[in-house]
This record gives structure tokens, sequence and C-alpha cells, in this order.
């Protein structure tokens, strides 16, 4: 009796042992045919839609008061965006070709789309990109960078080449408290090699920026304008309204710039 009970017992733990290893193998094949292999190149697009206090921003438009009790509209912005990286799921770093890597978003020019091409097929969670033209690049000289110097000249997002670029050009007018209307400029960068303003945003996306060469994507970005005067530094234009060369100023804006950006979709087109 008790040698028929151990062989009912090692048939089925031979039958719970085969059971889950076809499961298992059943639970990898599956994963295999979703996680497709990618291969190949292809373009990720990214689109910057301005936004005031979470509505599409309306140029030459007077909105309600910020934190500093100041009402903004805003005439035109525009800025410098560079050195984009993106991270896959497996922690492995794209990073954008340098040379290559210098791209400006302009309302008056109706610029807000930012091409990379041929990025390597992946599956990417995580982006990276600088807010203006970094040390490294700027103190190459102006001839390593004539083309895309002149272009931003074009722009009006320069100075002189000993003050450098402009990362970011806002202006419009405001008012406080039922005053008249004044125009003010934000015209912000770092000063030549002495005060570096440069700032690096960091984003992560729950949906997957897919490339391959069967697959483009595009993100889209939410850009808060809003918090450019108001987030982290409260910017009183009451205070100053022309915010240009201003070594306290002009980092702490820099700073706000940085949390303007969210991620807000992610589309794949095959």
């Amino acid at each position: 009796m008790n040698k028929f009970l151990s062989y009912i017992t090692l048939f089925l733990c031979a039958s719970i042992t085969l059971t889950s290893c076809t499961s298992d193998d059943a639970t990898e094949e599956a994963l295999d045919k979703k996680l497709e292999v990618l291969e190949g190149k292809n373009t990720v697009t990214f689109n910057f839609d301005h936004k005031m206090f979470g509505e599409d921003l309306k140029y030459d438009t007077f909105y309600k008061s910020n934190g500093n009790k100041e009402e903004l509209n805003i005439t035109f912005l525009k800025y410098i965006i560079s050195n984009f990286q993106l991270t896959d799921d497996n922690g492995e770093v794209f990073t954008y070709p340098k040379n290559e890597g210098y791209f400006f978003v302009d309302s008056e020019s109706n610029d807000f789309k930012v091409v990379l091409k041929d990025v390597p097929a992946g599956r990417y969670t995580g982006i990276k990109f600088g807010l203006g033209v970094d040390q490294e690049k700027y103190l190459r000289g102006v001839e390593d960078q004539q083309e895309f110097w002149d272009l931003c000249r074009e722009h009006n997002l320069t100075w002189g080449w000993l003050t450098g670029y402009k990362f970011i050009n806002c202006q419009g007018f405001f008012t406080s408290a039922g005053s008249e209307a004044d125009d003010f400029q934000l015209h912000i960068g770092s000063h030549g090699s002495k005060l570096d303003n440069y700032r690096e945003v960091v984003l992560t996306t729950k949906d997957v920026v897919k490339v391959s060469d069967k697959y483009a994507a595009t993100v889209e970005l939410d850009v808060e304008v809003s918090k450019l005067l108001d987030d982290k530094n409260k910017i009183s234009l009451v205070e100053r309204q022309y915010i240009m060369v201003d070594k306290d100023r002009a980092p702490k804006i820099m700073e706000n710039a940085v949390n303007m950006f969210s991620l807000k979709e992610v589309k794949i087109t095959e």
C-alpha cells in the first residue's frame, strides 16, 4: 500500500513539474511575440505645444493674474533646444550627434518642431535635452558653429559673440493692480563664459518611444509658459521689466524654465 502511494505521489509531482515548465515556456513565447525585435533606424519628432495656465497659448492676449499678481500678454516666445539623449528600457543611452544637435523653437516663425534623424532602434523611456547652448560648444568658437549662429541671429536668439546666445527670448506686455499695460523683455542666456545658464530637462514616459525601420515616433510636449516667471522662483516684472544680462534673475528664470516642459503623449507610426 505504501509503495502504491509512493508511485501516486511521484506521478503527481512529475505532472506538476511538466505543467509548470510548459506554462513557463508558453509565457516566454508570448513575451517573445509581444516584444518583437526592433532593427534599423528612424526619426523621433518632438512637438512643443505652448500653454498658458493649461490652455493653448494665444499670443497678443492678456491672461489672468499669475502668482506675482501680474497679467501677461505674450507677443512671442523663442528658445534654443540642444543635446538630446534617449534612454531605453535596458538603461542604454543614445546621444544625438553633437554637431547636429542644436535647434530652436520660435513662435514668430511657427517653428515648434524638432526632428531627430537616424535614431537607432529601441524602446525608449527616458528623454533628456538641453535648454540653451552648453559651454563646451560655445567655447569652440564661432567658426565651429557659424551656420547655427547665423540662423539664431536671424531669429533674434543672439547677442554679440562675446556675450553669446540668447537661450530664451520672450517679449510682450504686462499689467499689475490695474495699471496701464507696459512692455517687458526677457533675453536670457549665458554671459559669455563668465556665467553659465545652460540647463537640462529630464523627462520619463510610461508610453514607450518605439523606434525601428518600421516605426517612427512623435513626442508631444506641453510647455507651460506661465512658469517662466511664476514657479520655484517668483520674478516680478514690476521690479524689473527688462531682464537681460542679469546675474541674479537670469539663473532663476532658467531654473523655472526647466519646469515648463512636460510629456503629453507619444505617438508611434508605421
